[in-house]
This record gives structure tokens, C-alpha cells and sequence, in this order.
């Protein structure tokens, strides 16, 4: 608990074991490790950020709400920054789509088609998005395979792989 050790801080500073400067550095230091998530998530570079905004979506699989929401919330919360805004468009863009085929997987289950078509749509969600958060971590904005777009993107070109 951080105040427990800034108690003991302070008894050593009134005992005279430790100075002044050596009680407010370590003080800073243990208020400084005990940063919120709320606050590591402000200090996270765009890219980063970006990714994390990818792999929300995951949610989508155990808590369909969850997984639209958290990725929505993010990008609304983030959306005057240029390169998030772009990322979060790219998200919806799969998250309504991907709504939208697995609506159609379930109506297609009464011809049998859909019991093949929803593990392959859940395949190619998980790939996609891990795909989407590897090029957001590194500056790539692009729409995810089959996703219908929703939302104007402007997409970047992917590095080009130099071989040897």
C-alpha cells in the first residue's frame, strides 16, 4: 500500500536516518509507480493506443456488447487525433460487418450453410484483427479484408518487405 510506505518514510525521515531530499525522492518514486491504468492509457503513443483499439474488438467474442462498445468509446475519446481517428474508423467499419455477416451465418443455419460459415467468420476475425493491430503498432492504416466500408478511410500503403 503506498501509504503504509510513505509512513514508514516519514519515520525514517523523523528519526534522522534519511534526509529531506532522500524522503521526497523516494516519495515521488512510490507515487510515481502507482499511476492509474486510466493514466498509462493518456501517456500511450498513438500507436500503441491504436493497437489496443484493434484488439478490443476480441471482446466481441465473449461479450458482443463489450466488444462494440470499448472500441467505440476509445475512438470517440481519442477522435481529434488524426491517426486514432482513421484506426477507430477502420474498427467500425469491421465491427458493423462483422455484425452483419454473422446476423446472415445465423439466418443461414437453418439451410446448414451457416454452421460452416460462422467458424470461418470467426477465423477470419481473429486474424483480421490481429492483422489490423500489427499495422496500427506500426503506422499502417488499412481497411481489414471484407469489410464493408462504412466509413471513408484514407489508407496508407504497407512498408514494402526489402529482401536480400
Amino acid at each position: 500500500m503506498d501509504l503504509d510506505q510513505i509512513e514508514k518514510l516519514n519515520d525514517l525521515k523523523l528519526r534522522g536516518l534519511i534526509s529531506e531530499e532522500e524522503y521526497q525522492q523516494a516519495k515521488e518514486r512510490i507515487l510515481g509507480a502507482s499511476t492509474t491504468s486510466a493514466q498509462s492509457v493518456a501517456n500511450m503513443s498513438n500507436y500503441d493506443y491504436a493497437m489496443v483499439l484493434h484488439l478490443t474488438q476480441l471482446c466481441l467474442f465473449f461479450l458482443p456488447l463489450v466488444g462494440i462498445l470499448i472500441p467505440l468509446v476509445m475512438w470517440q475519446t481519442r477522435k481529434e487525433d488524426p491517426y486514432v481517428d482513421q484506426q477507430g474508423r477502420v474498427v467500425m467499419n469491421w465491427v458493423f460487418s462483422w455484425l452483419i455477416y454473422t446476423a446472415i451465418g445465423f439466418v443461414l443455419i437453418f439451410i446448414l450453410i451457416g454452421f460452416v460459415l460462422l467458424p470461418l467468420l470467426a477465423i477470419c476475425a481473429i486474424v483480421f484483427i490481429i492483422m489490423g493491430a500489427m499495422d496500427a503498432n506500426k503506422g499502417v492504416i488499412k481497411n481489414y479484408p471484407l469489410a464493408i466500408k462504412f466509413f471513408d478511410v484514407r489508407e496508407t500503403p504497407r512498408a514494402p518487405v526489402v529482401q536480400n
